[in-house]
């Protein structure tokens, strides 16, 4: 029962053989969403269940066309963030508002190994490397990142600006040892 649209009606049924197929299908993907931002395995685990019983709770509000793995993605996203929220692990420095603007060779990037930049994105603050994650990969905006955090946008956007001085230092520190 690949088809989305049928998957779909199935699971607003409430059919456990449609309902598994979805969970066979997208976990790894909610996991990998989830392990991005929690870095933790075992929290990351417990979000995509929770992901996943939320999304079947809320089913019937999904049109049957939809995007069934990008909506269960957006849900671990959210839920993700929530559980960061709850813990509140980080100390963000608020600031006033002010503009950032990069130079072309501040924005510039290079084809670099992906294994390399994992490697630098992971010895960033974990505050700067949920920014650089959520904004550069995940595709949330500065606004959307800061209703999250429950942040200024002006602090998403500056620490988003130091996350990517920081990662650019990390990569130019990894190129000089690589042979």
């Amino acid at each position: 029962m690949s088809n989305t649209p049928q998957l779909i009606k199935a699971c607003q049924a409430n059919s456990y053989a449609a309902q598994l197929e979805v969970f066979n299908t997208y976990k790894g993907l909610l996991y990998t969403a989830a392990i991005r931002i929690l870095k933790r395995p075992s929290l990351a685990q417990d979000v995509v269940q929770e992901a996943f019983i939320k999304g079947f709770q809320k089913i019937d509000d999904l049109d049957a066309n939809s995007n069934l793995g990008a909506w269960l993605y957006r849900i671990a996203t959210n839920m993700s963030l929530d559980v960061l929220r709850k813990e509140q692990r980080f100390d963000w420095q608020e600031e006033e508002d002010t503009t950032v603007a990069f130079t072309p060779e501040e924005d510039q990037t290079d084809e670099l190994p992906l294994q390399l930049m994992q490697e630098a994105l992971d010895e960033l603050k974990e505050q700067h490397r949920l920014v650089v994650v959520l904004y550069a990969i995940e595709g949330y905006s500065h606004k959307e990142i800061a209703q999250h955090l429950a942040l200024k946008e002006s602090t998403v956007r500056n620490q988003y600006r130091r996350a990517k001085l920081a990662l650019k230092a990390a990569i130019e520190e990894k190129l000089k040892t690589c042979p």
